[in-house]
C-alpha cells in the first residue's frame, strides 16, 4: 500500500521540489521565446505519444492486462495515463501563455517548473509501467 502511494504522488514530490528549489535559487526562464517553442514541440510531442500509448495499452489482450483489468490497479493505471496527457496538455497551454505574458515574472516561472517537472514525472510513471507491461513474461 505504501509503494502505491508513493507512485501516485511521486510526480507532485518531484515538481514540488523542483519548484522550491527554482524559488530558492531565484531562477526566471531565460528571454526569447527559444525556451517557449522548445517546451511547446515537447509537451505536444509527449501528448501525442501518450494519447497513442493510451489506445495501445487499453486494447491490450494480454494475460497480463486481463489480470490488470480484475484489480483495482486498472483505475489507476487509467488515471495515471489521464493526469500523464493532461499535464503534458497544460504545458503546451502555459507555453502559448508564454508569448503573451511576461516570463520573467516569478510566478510564470514557478507555474512552468512545476507543470514541467510534474509533466515529466507522470510521463516517466506511465512509460515504466507500460514497460513492465510490455516486458512481462506469463507465468
Amino acid at each position: 500500500m505504501k509503494t502505491i502511494y508513493l507512485e501516485r504522488i511521486s510526480p507532485y514530490i518531484l515538481s514540488s521540489a523542483g519548484c522550491f528549489l527554482w524559488w530558492r535559487l531565484g531562477l526566471v526562464l531565460p528571454a526569447g521565446d527559444a525556451i517557449l517553442s522548445s517546451s511547446l514541440t515537447l509537451g505536444a510531442i509527449i501528448t501525442g505519444f501518450l494519447a497513442t500509448a493510451k489506445a495501445i495499452v487499453m486494447t491490450l489482450d494480454s494475460p497480463i492486462m486481463k489480470k490488470i483489468r480484475q484489480t483495482d490497479y486498472s483505475n489507476d493505471l487509467v488515471s495515471y495515463l489521464g493526469q500523464a496527457i493532461w499535464l503534458s496538455f497544460s504545458f503546451c497551454i502555459l507555453s502559448i501563455v508564454g508569448f503573451f505574458v511576461s516570463t520573467e515574472d516569478a510566478w510564470f516561472g514557478l507555474v512552468w517548473i512545476f507543470i514541467g517537472l510534474a509533466s515529466a514525472g507522470a510521463f516517466i510513471r506511465v512509460t515504466n509501467i507500460m514497460l513492465k507491461i510490455i516486458k512481462h513474461h506469463p507465468e
